[in-house]
């Protein structure tokens, strides 16, 4: 993993989807409506991609990191 460009891996991908969903949460907290039902989904997905780029970065960098489960 570590030999592909940094362009092409699976972590960089997840960054750019985390951002982008980051953005959409500040426009919307910054609007006239910021209301928690369009602001639920969002938080929602940020978590999920949080969780896999912390994933996808043990098995990118290989980590022997055991994760908690909750």
């Amino acid at each position: 993993m570590k030999n592909l460009p940094t362009a092409d891996r699976f972590s960089s991908k997840i960054i750019k989807d985390l951002s982008r969903n980051r953005k959409k949460m500040i426009r919307l907290e910054c609007s006239n409506k910021p209301f928690t039902h369009l602001i639920d989904p969002l938080l929602a997905r940020d978590k999920q991609l949080s969780e896999m780029l912390v994933e996808c970065l043990i098995h990118e960098l290989d980590l022997n990191i055991k994760e908690k489960e909750e």
